[in-house]
């Protein structure tokens, strides 16, 4: 793939999801510093990223969706039915690309109805990362290393994984993750979500969650 192929990449992947933040943020009627502080975030952050001027990690992306109710993918693919059956065909698997993690999330069926559990199979390039800020937010996971290396840090203690490792932990604890192989990782991934909440807004106006 050439430079300006690549270049190209990565200004439709930033416009696309900065035109569904603000979409998603202005449909539940949150000015920028209400959405700021639904997703931990800062109001710079959010402003930047819906102006196309900052790439978010994925670290920021789950914050944001997890602030806004939506699951991640959803800043990145047209809207599906749910479903009560999800088959996924070895050729049929929808993927997202992250740049700033140097990530590719192949969706393993996410389109389920009412679905807690988020199945996918990541594959991460030499270097690629979860970002600088931990990833927190409710449920359990389940990572088990197909190819590669990758070192998970909970809550300060690392574990690292080579093929055919698994760990399970909680996503409450502060995590980060790296790939620290010579070349790509292969990670199968299992993450079960907490229920969403609902944004209510108290009598001053303020928007909150409940």
């Amino acid at each position: 793939m050439g430079l300006e192929r690549s270049i190209m990449m990565v200004e439709e992947y930033v416009s696309k999801i900065a035109q569904r933040i603000k979409n998603r943020r202005i449909e539940l009627g949150l000015s920028i510093r209400e959405a700021a502080r639904l997703t931990d975030t800062s109001p710079s952050t959010i402003q930047k990223i819906e102006s196309n001027e900052m790439v978010p990690s994925i670290a920021i992306l789950m914050k944001i969706a997890r602030g806004l109710n939506q699951k991640v993918t959803s800043f990145f693919e047209n809207a599906s039915e749910p479903r009560k059956v999800v088959l996924v065909r070895h050729d049929e698997r929808r993927s997202t690309t992250i740049p700033a993690s140097g990530l590719k999330v192949e969706d393993l069926g996410s389109s389920m109805e009412d679905a807690r559990l988020e199945a996918s199979i990541l594959t991460i390039e030499k270097g690629g990362s979860s970002g600088k800020d931990p990833l927190i937010h409710e449920g359990e996971e389940i990572k088990f290393c197909m190819k590669g290396k990758i070192v998970y840090t909970i809550s300060d203690e690392e574990f690292v994984l080579e093929a055919g490792d698994c760990i399970h932990f909680k996503s409450g604890n502060p995590h980060y993750w790296k790939n620290e192989d010579a070349g790509t990782t292969r990670v199968f991934s299992v993450v079960f979500n907490g229920p969403y909440s609902q944004i209510a807004r108290t009598k001053n106006g303020r928007a909150k969650k409940r």
